[in-house]
């Protein structure tokens, strides 16, 4: 299982291209409308490779990649739970239906301009309740 999840603004591909994409809108309080695109391409397996990257406005264009890596059964979700944004995507041991599903809360940083995710997915669990 691969994991990664970017606590600083990370930069998004160059013009990556993706098999399949999935974007949408969500809304965080204080900050407004959030755009997410999740794009995935078969990396063999049944595992996906991922990148999910947000764009909105504070007081001018920002864009952050949230997460980039590998995970199963795409598109991961992507909705705003109050002040924080919320990522559930999830991972399956090999050969088997068996599947954990992860949760990953951003706060928003606006000093920084930048979301920066919860260290505890314990935490996130409870302040991103069920993905939309």
């Amino acid at each position: 299982m691969l994991l990664s999840f970017c606590a600083i603004p990370c930069s998004a591909q160059e013009s990556a291209a993706w098999e399949n994409k999935a974007s949408g809108r969500t809304s965080i309080s204080k900050l407004g409308t959030v755009q997410y695109e999740v794009g995935y391409s078969s990396a063999g397996f049944d595992h996906f490779d991922s990148e999910i990257v947000v764009k909105w406005n504070d007081n001018g264009a920002q864009t952050q990649t949230l997460y980039e890596g590998i995970y199963d059964k795409p598109p991961a979700k992507v909705w705003g739970a109050g002040p924080h944004l919320c990522i559930a995507l999830q991972t399956c041991a090999r050969y088997s239906d068996r599947c954990k599903q992860h949760v990953i809360a951003h706060s928003y940083d606006a000093q920084g301009k930048a979301f920066v995710a919860l260290k505890s997915e314990k935490t996130a669990r409870s302040i991103c309740s069920a993905p939309r």
